[in-house]
């Protein structure tokens, strides 16, 4: 009863990855690396059950012997599939023919295991790799030089080398990796107490690479050791399937370079391909701010404000401030603060000063920048500082009008402008002309 339930428990990575399968196709077909990875799940999923059934006491004849093959097969792809995976992750480029051609090693022994197979036979095979798994290599004396001895040289000799081999590869990669690009043990230990970003293919490293080593080491004990040892072979299953979760949540993080812990925990959030990234988080902002108050999107909005970009605003636009800059009604803000706001900006022309800022506007009026901020938004449909220069710039018309002799460094300081180049460059912005070029049409008229 005890081993039954032993050999069951060696079945779970192959249930964890046909369950990541089916998740990952349902839920995450958008990013960037959900083709090699569905791949790699199904070439683990082979694996992992054929290497589960070598325990099943009294295994069919015939199945053992596919199941052999089937492992020849999975077994030497796993690694260069994890290669392609982290490719994809690292540079985010499309595959080339050439990225396929390591395919031809895994090919190469399936077809010349499935060849003496069929030259040997089923039949007569199946008693050979049960005498070879109950008494180990001892077996193999007087099979020495039959068909049996070529079988069992490609099947578990020159696997093994392939298999060494490409562990030595990986090995070397692992640590070409880790020298260039500064991995560290440090910054998951970061990760997992302060809550630090962490490199996706770095911490993917940390939580797929290592157990994916030890799946194929375990490819080098030979069965009678693994069927002596069944609780060896169970941890090794337990193990195994909690880096497939980890690493399959991590591999929904393909869009990002890095991710932080609270991040990890809105992982669908991040489930997106980079090709359509910006639909994708105006699609996100828009669900968000649906259920938000006001409050929360000034909070928002005094955040945000320093990285957004002000789209500068047509001449026409700009020129219908004074249309609606009394008009109170337009707005759906509290009357007295929009009231004292213009008190403060129009009669005591708090524009002029160079130096003037939203803080100090807000502080003046003991309220919060954010709601100032939002205050010119709504009413007048510009940024703070566009309501400054435009009010700094209808300002200089007068000055010119009243001072045709003033030069343009005089213009510009008297008006609120640190130089006469900035005063330029705003007018122009504003009115779409220079300030000689309207001083020109001015005299015109």
């Amino acid at each position: 009863m005890v081993q039954n339930f032993l050999i069951l428990l060696l079945f779970l990575p192959s249930a964890s990855v046909l369950g990541w399968l089916l998740l990952n196709s349902l839920v995450a077909r958008r990013t960037s690396t959900y083709m090699i990875v569905q791949v790699l799940l199904f070439d683990l999923l082979l694996f992992f059950t054929v290497d589960a059934m070598y325990s099943i006491p009294q295994l069919p004849s015939r199945i053992l012997v596919y199941t052999h093959l089937v492992t020849v097969f999975s077994a030497s792809c796993i690694i260069p599939l994890i290669w392609l995976y982290f490719d994809r992750l690292r540079y985010g480029r499309r595959f080339k023919l050439s990225h396929f051609l390591w395919v031809l090693v895994p090919f190469s022994l399936t077809l010349t295991v499935a060849s003496l197979t069929e030259t040997i036979g089923d039949v007569q095979l199946a008693p050979f790799l049960h005498e070879l798994y109950t008494d180990g290599t001892e077996a193999l004396a007087k099979y020495k030089g039959t068909t049996f001895g070529h079988y069992y040289a490609w099947c578990h000799t020159i696997f093994r080398v392939a298999i060494i081999v490409e562990l030595l590869l990986a090995a070397a990669y692992l640590l070409y990796f880790v020298k260039t690009e500064g991995v560290h043990f440090k910054t998951l230990v970061a990760h997992i107490r302060n809550d630090a970003p962490i490199r996706v293919i770095e911490l993917q490293i940390f939580v797929f690479v290592v157990p994916a080593i030890l799946v194929l080491v375990k490819v080098l004990f030979t069965k009678p050791f693994l069927n002596n040892h069944l609780w060896l072979s169970v941890c090794w299953a337990i193990a195994v399937s909690i880096s497939i979760f980890v690493f399959n949540r991590c591999a929904w993080f393909g869009a990002r370079k890095t991710i932080t812990k609270t991040q990890a925990k809105h992982v669908m959030m991040f489930n997106y391909h980079p090709a359509i990234e910006g639909p994708i988080k105006e699609l996100m902002v828009e669900e968000l701010l649906e259920d938000v108050d006001e409050n929360f999107l000034l909070r928002l909005q005094d955040k945000i404000g320093d990285r957004v970009h002000e789209t500068a605003m047509t001449p026409k636009e700009i020129n219908a401030v004074k249309d609606i800059l009394f008009d109170s009604a337009s707005n759906p803000w509290d009357d007295s603060l929009l009231t004292r706001f213009q008190t403060v900006m129009l009669n005591e022309q708090l524009f002029l000063q160079p130096s003037m800022s939203l803080q100090d506007i807000a502080e003046r009026l003991h309220t919060n920048k954010t709601y100032i901020s939002k205050l010119v938004n709504n009413t007048y449909n510009m940024s703070f500082p566009e309501f400054l220069n435009t009010l700094r710039i209808d300002y200089a018309k007068q000055y010119i009008k009243n001072h045709p002799n003033a030069k343009q460094e005089e213009i510009a300081r008297s008006c609120g402008f640190l130089s006469a180049s900035s005063f330029n460059n705003i007018f122009r912005k504003i009115t779409g002309m220079t300030p000689k070029t309207w001083v020109f049409k001015m005299a015109e008229k």
